[in-house]
């Protein structure tokens, strides 16, 4: 049944994506900027609230962030040296992961207050999803974990390919799944990692998948609707979509542990600034069509950059993958005729960036984190939309 489904796979890409033609736009789109409340603050982990507020956590500048609809901004402090890297807007206020207290925060934006809830272990937190029963996953160095709604902290531990490895980002499928990626920066090749892991939550069963290309260091991780999986490998430099039912896979159980997690609540607070312009700068598109491969349950799609080190994805109505290019682009992926477009961010060596797709304006946000170079660290927009 297998080799049918990989036949069939094989049969779609063949006519799909080499027998159709479209229209490939050359308007030119516009970038805004606008600086960071604090300069030099590692601006990551953007996401839009429902207001249309668009937040990110000040890393380095120990706050989090939100740039209001009309261009004004607040800024509130994370307590006992806290550190925010990822956050995601959810229906209760702002959830975040803080590496540097080892805790799941959450700020309520109207009450200012902040509360953490310690991670049992001690291990630091990175990326974080909120899940439709209200609790929230995060991934660790060696693992994921899982903040109930009550308040209760379980981790599954997870063996890495190298020491110097960790997990990077993590999905949740429409099946409960949580989808996560394991990376380092040692380069492709044998230095280079290979895995892509789901955890079914009820079962305690740990899959890996292996990426196409050898030490292809998957980092970007979204899962879709119908269940397949979008892997940006860092290395590779190619976007790949993984079919599970017919991808090659191990299986393993991982045995949980669960306590109830330690909270502390802390007011702090808001600092507002007034609003403030853009920077608005027109660039122009780069296109490309390129040749997909295709392997047992696996496409990869080639980056036309090279070197582009692509880590972060976003999947917008028509299935089209949004990324990040920590080289210094943004771009976006239509499957359905293999093709890339791509646009340089103006500022020179701004990166590392974050995105997050704004579906009711199609605007796509991103962080501009600095730290390739001394420069001005920002928050800025892709409107495409001309």
């Amino acid at each position: 049944m297998k080799r049918i489904l990989y036949l069939a796979v094989q049969a779609i890409v063949s006519t799909t994506l080499f027998g159709m033609s479209a229209h490939a736009s050359t308007a030119q789109a516009t970038i805004g900027e606008f600086a960071t409340p604090s300069p030099a603050s590692s601006p990551q982990g953007v996401d839009i609230a429902s207001d249309g507020g668009v937040w990110y956590a000040e890393t380095t500048a120990g706050k989090i962030a939100v740039l209001h609809p009309d261009h004004s901004s607040s800024e509130f402090p994370v307590p006992n040296g806290g550190q925010p890297f990822i956050l995601k807007a959810g229906k209760d206020g702002i959830w975040f992961t803080d590496s540097a207290t080892h805790a799941i925060g959450h700020l309520d934006p109207v009450s200012g207050k902040i509360d953490e809830f310690a991670i049992p272990s001690g291990a630091s937190p990175f990326f974080i999803q909120i899940a439709a029963d209200g609790s929230k996953w995060f991934t660790e160095t060696a693992g994921v974990g899982r903040l109930s709604p009550r308040g209760e902290i379980t981790e599954w531990s997870v063996p890495l390919e190298h020491a110097d490895d960790n997990i990077e980002q993590l999905s949740l499928d429409p099946f409960g799944n949580v989808w996560f990626a394991e990376r380092n920066f040692d380069g492709v090749g044998a230095a280079g990692t290979n895995k892509v892991r789901r955890l079914n939550p009820w079962t305690n069963v740990i899959s890996t998948y292996t990426v196409p290309t050898l030490g292809g260091t998957p980092s970007g991780i979204v899962a879709n609707a119908n269940g397949t999986i979008w892997v940006s490998e860092y290395y590779a430099n190619a976007l790949a979509l993984l079919v599970p039912a017919i991808a090659p896979h191990s299986d393993a159980v991982v045995v949980p542990g669960t306590h109830t997690a330690s909270s502390q609540v802390a007011p702090v607070a808001r600092v507002v600034t007034a609003r403030v312009p853009s920077t608005n700068t027109s660039v122009p598109p780069s296109i490309h069509t390129v040749q997909p491969s295709v392997t047992q349950g696996w496409i990869e799609y080639p980056i036309p950059t090279a070197k582009a080190e692509a880590e972060d994805m976003r999947v917008d109505y028509l299935g089209r993958v949004w990324l990040e290019e920590d080289t210094g682009l943004l771009g976006r992926l239509d499957p359905l005729v293999a093709r890339f477009t791509e646009y340089t961010i103006p500022s020179v060596n701004s990166g590392y960036y974050n995105i997050a797709l704004d579906k009711r304006t199609d605007l796509l946000w991103f962080t501009e984190a600095g730290v390739f170079a001394p420069v001005a660290t920002k928050i800025g927009y892709l409107n495409t939309q001309h």
